[in-house]
């Protein structure tokens, strides 16, 4: 096949700045190999392929987990079904045990001599003593029973005493001859397990169950009398009503020596002991096939936790697998619908591909080379968007912790051992330059360049630098948190001192700077970018490089910037309790630590603040917030209706970032809150002044805050927990009442016992001695 391809190149004027795009002349290539079209062929053919094993893949999965899922229902109705039949056995074994224990009884079936009239009123004593056991029997799901004695050949009941014979010809219950039924009693072969009566010779479906009432006396393998419970098939058939034999499966158990004790089945043979126990077994699942091959058999086992009975599910698989054939039809249908279609849409889909292809060759090529050079557009911009992200850190502008941590990432700031501080920078010509007033425009823009150069080469660790002005530099610097902070400002200066005399010595620059604190996190830098700014414009010719620790405060003025009021104002809007509560400390610091001011400044500098605070309050529109949000409005107006102070203030603040923000901060402060009182509830002093000192606010806004956050008053709060402790500890512990108050944080008995029966209606003594009942 013969194809034509447009080649595209650029070629960039770095000193214009432009990009020209240039055409080269299409060149013929003839293509040695197979045709676009047969590979589109082949690619969709390979795509279907995939999809169809895909397809199959997840068939077999399902088809696997559908197979599991029958045999985890087999084994849980097996299962359920046992212990049910158990139960009634155990039953059944308490019954006998209560006659085996009958005086009455054991006399009775020792008596032979049916002619002495004592024995038929030692028969009435034992009928009447044998109704104390038909409450235990009405737990069974029997429809008859009775007691065969040998010796005397009577049958005798909790409603009967009778002759064996004359009892079981006018009882329709037991169509079989009484001699016949007789032997069959005192055979051992019979005992313990349930005789269809179909193997007696009658047409009734029912079970009998004959329990030999051996007395310690005897022998295990004869008994003189014997209790023969006669179960209705209806009622074993509800025991398993959970299970489906499908007409030829069967249900079978076989005792712990390979005997046949149960058999619940609907038509063919049934499986020999041995059979089934040689047969390997997968969580409690095998499968058999008939020697003639055309049969396959599922067989779930459950052995009995009661006598060790093995029971044996059996069924044919074809039908126990019912649910799965639709399925199987339904996978069939669509992968042979999906062949027949996918191949004409293969067929369809090469050709029409094949020539969009063609002309989407040709302009991939173009594509390439402009993505080229946008890649290249993209790297000259990546120093204007570090620029841009230094400017938000030094200004404090940044939203959010999310958006802070992006741009930490960005920059590759995430460095735990490193702090970070500020130089603030700016250059004028030397006295010496003589530049005129036109000129100096020109000189400034040709500074750019060099001072950025020397600015990076002096301090190269972060490298980034914010341009606040024409005239102004800052880069961040980068120090090792373990070194002395008068050591690393010596150092910075020292750096400072050798780049202003290049700069001053080769370009005739004259440079200035100022020094900021150091921050352990990034996002405090707008404190150092605040500083260094401040130390920079008390420099004089004399002392070029100042900190902010070397020049003293004024005492006659106080330290809140115009920048700081609108930082606060900024972090207010975000809702950003960490930069508000940060800006405050910062504030106390300067105006009290650092500066001796006067009460007419501090008043002075407390309205300033207010101002800002209230400005922030008034520009919260009320339109569309919450009910609580609003009650919280209303408590700020109050509060700046009382006296101000930095820590009022600061409240008023976190307040407004609750309403202005998210509920992230709030919800994390009731979180350590609550974790402080799980730790110091014992604590008797404990109470709402002392935890507001502790996290530094106020009592009105951590009782606002609790309630909001927790639902419940922090005093009632405080009680349920020290009432859940105290029943803690008196149930399990032997601890003494008489101390147990004051281990709980209460100041006097009195109260605790209160408090105690409040919650839990009886006092701490009664709930002791009704455990130690």
């Amino acid at each position: 096949m013969i194809d034509f391809t447009i080649i595209s190149y650029y070629n960039f004027d770095m000193k214009k700045g432009t990009v020209h795009m240039k055409k080269r002349k299409p060149t013929l290539r003839q293509n040695k190999n197979i045709s676009y079209k047969n590979q589109l062929m082949l690619s969709y053919t390979l795509i279907l392929a995939i999809i169809l094993m895909i397809g199959v893949i997840l068939y077999s999965l399902s088809y696997r987990q559908v197979k599991n899922g029958i045999y985890q229902q087999n084994r849980l109705s097996l299962s359920a079904s046992v212990t049910q039949l158990d139960n009634t056995l155990e039953v059944m074994n308490a019954s006998v045990k209560q006659i085996t224990a009958n005086s009455l009884f054991n006399n009775l079936i020792s008596r032979k001599d049916r002619t002495d009239s004592s024995f038929y009123y030692l028969g009435y004593k034992t009928q009447q003593s044998l109704k104390s056991i038909t409450p235990v029997e009405l737990l069974l799901p029997i429809s008859n029973s009775f007691i065969y004695i040998e010796k005397s050949s009577y049958a005798i009941s909790s409603i009967l005493f009778s002759d064996f014979d004359f009892f079981i010809w006018h009882n329709t219950k037991y169509p079989i001859d009484p001699k016949q039924f007789s032997k069959i009693l005192v055979d051992p072969v019979y005992w313990n397990k349930f005789i269809p009566f179909e193997k007696l010779g009658t047409s009734s479906k029912n079970f009998l169950y004959m329990y030999p009432l051996t007395p310690f006396s005897q022998t295990a393998n004869h008994s003189s009398s014997v209790i023969c419970y006669q179960f209705e098939h209806d009622q074993i058939m509800e025991y398993f009503s959970s299970i489906n034999l499908y007409d030829n499966g069967y249900l079978v158990a076989y005792d712990k020596n390979g005997n046949q004790v149960f058999l619940l089945s609907g038509s063919g043979p049934v499986l020999e002991y041995d059979t089934l126990k040689a047969m390997t077994f997968d969580h409690d699942i095998a499968h058999y096939t008939h020697g003639n091959g055309e049969e396959k058999m599922l067989i779930t086992t459950v052995t009995s936790s009661y006598n060790d009975w093995n029971y044996y599910l059996i069924q044919p698989e074809e039908k126990a697998y019912y649910s799965i054939t639709p399925y199987q039809r339904f996978f069939t249908t669509v992968t042979l619908a999906a062949i027949f279609f996918g191949g004409i849409l293969a067929v369809i889909f090469s050709s029409f591909g094949n020539r969009r292809l063609l002309k989407l060759s040709d302009e991939l090529n173009i594509k390439e080379s402009l993505a080229s050079s946008l890649n290249l557009l993209v790297e000259k911009q990546k120093p204007v968007v570090a620029e841009s992200y230094m400017r938000r850190i030094m200004e404090g502008s940044i939203t959010n912790n999310i958006e802070m941590q992006y741009i930490i990432e960005e920059l590759g700031l995430e460095r735990p051992d490193i702090k970070f501080h500020v130089l603030y920078t700016e250059v004028s010509p030397s006295e010496e330059s003589d530049i005129c007033a036109k000129d100096l425009e020109l000189c400034f823009e040709n500074y750019d360049m060099l001072v950025r150069d020397a600015l990076r080469r002096y301090y190269p660790d972060t490298g980034y630098i914010y341009k606040p002005s024409d005239r102004a530099f800052a880069i961040l610097i980068a120090s090792d948190k373990s070194i002395q902070h008068e050591k690393e400002l010596n150092k910075d200066r020292d750096i400072f001192l050798a780049m202003h005399k290049e700069l001053l010595e080769k370009y005739g620059i004259w440079i200035r700077g100022g020094l900021g604190g150091r921050n352990g996190l990034i996002s405090y830098t707008w404190k150092s970018y605040q500083q260094a700014k401040d130390a920079k414009s008390i420099t004089t010719t004399e002392k070029y490089i100042l900190s902010c620790s070397d020049f003293a405060k004024s005492n006659d003025v106080y330290y809140f910037p115009e920048s700081l009021s609108i930082q606060l104002s900024g972090f207010i809007s975000t809702g950003n309790k960490d930069q508000v509560r940060e800006l405050f400390k910062l504030i106390r610091k300067e105006n009290t630590s650092m500066r001796s001011l006067s009460f007419k400044q501090q008043k002075w500098l407390i309205s300033d603040i207010r101002a800002t605070v209230f400005k922030k309050r008034h520009s919260v529109s009320e339109e569309g917030l919450e009910e609580e949000k609003l009650r919280l409005l209303d408590m700020i107006d109050k509060q700046f209706e009382g006296e101000m102070s930095l820590d009022s203030l600061k409240t008023i603040a976190f307040e407004l970032c609750d309403i202005c923000g998210t509920d992230t901060e709030s919800n994390e402060l009731i979180i350590k809150i609550q974790d402080y009182i799980i730790n110091n509830y014992h604590d008797p002093d404990l109470c709402l002044t002392k935890i507001s000192d502790e996290f530094g606010i106020s009592e009105n806004y951590f009782s606002y805050l609790f309630k909001r956050e927790v639902s419940e008053n922090f005093s009632t709060y405080l009680e349920r927990l020290r009432m859940a402790k105290a029943k803690e500890i008196i149930l399990e512990t032997d601890t003494s009442l008489s101390t147990l108050y004051q281990y709980l944080g209460y100041n006097n008995a009195a109260s605790f016992r209160r408090a105690f029966k409040k919650n839990y209606g009886v006092s701490p003594k009664e709930m002791r001695d009704k455990i130690n009942a």
